[in-house]
């Protein structure tokens, strides 16, 4: 009986065959459909409903099928210009005709950086979220974007996990012809804010405003001067704290 997987759950293609089984997408199950294709279950070989890893994280501008290994696609191009936005931001990114998805992903990571800048790269609040296509045209102040509405977040995180991970994507080729397939379609990192980065920037000053005062109450024994000092602290680093919020929300 053939069986097809649709929403994390084996369905039956016939009438009157047995209740579905379920099949959590865990990351064993990523990974398996990322270096073989299909997903296993219970001794049985599951075809996930997508044709590439570009559609897992819904980067495709059309539903044409593409060619993901070695020798099943050639560019007919040497240097092709990729146009990178990050808001209103933006540079070249030069793709060679002999890289992969692999290199393309690695270099896409050292481009969001290289917009970014050092200072947000390690003090900014937000980090990459997802990335989508927009007209490759700086004449808007904005880039006009044009991949598909209604992302979900599963498909954010495959994509994060993918661009954290590039070497999964060795040998494969179907990132490489989305983001080459058209001249005038460039990409945008899109940010959003970063509960981890959050959590550090908050508590690791406030533990240390607090060890500032137990240290100095321990070493002149003046409990209520020691404490009033890391008040104090605290009090200063959560307006700063609370600017640097700010600033990243008009940005």
């Amino acid at each position: 009986m053939e069986r097809r997987l649709t929403g994390g759950v084996i369905a039956p293609t016939r009438s009157g065959s047995p209740s579905p089984t379920t099949v959590s997408y865990n990351q064993r199950n990523f990974d398996s459909f990322i270096e073989k294709g299909s997903v296993e279950s219970e001794g049985e070989t599951i075809v996930p409903p997508y044709s590439s890893l570009s559609h897992t994280a819904r980067l495709s501008l059309s539903s044409r099928k593409l060619f993901p290994y070695p020798g099943s696609w050639v560019p007919v191009w040497k240097t092709f210009p990729l146009k990178v936005f990050r808001g209103p931001e933006f540079t070249y990114l030069k793709i060679q005709a002999d890289w992969d998805d692999e290199m393309l992903l690695r270099e896409l990571g050292k481009t969001y950086d290289k917009l970014r800048t050092v200072w947000r790269k390690w003090f900014s609040l937000r980090s990459v979220s997802s990335i989508t296509l927009v007209m490759a045209d700086h004449s808007f102040y904005h880039p006009q974007r044009i991949g598909p509405a209604g992302v979900s977040p599963s498909k954010n995180m495959r994509l994060r996990y993918l661009l954290a991970n590039p070497q999964l994507s060795k040998d494969r080729y179907e990132f490489m012809q989305v983001f080459t397939a058209r001249t005038d379609v460039g990409i945008e990192f899109v940010e959003r804010f970063q509960l981890t980065r959050i959590a550090i920037a908050v508590l690791v000053p406030v533990a240390l405003s607090l060890i500032v005062g137990v240290v100095y109450s321990a070493i002149t024994g003046d409990v209520s001067s020691g404490f009033t000092i890391s008040g104090y602290m605290t009090s200063a680093y959560i307006v700063c704290l609370l600017l640097i919020g700010i600033l990243n929300v008009v940005e």
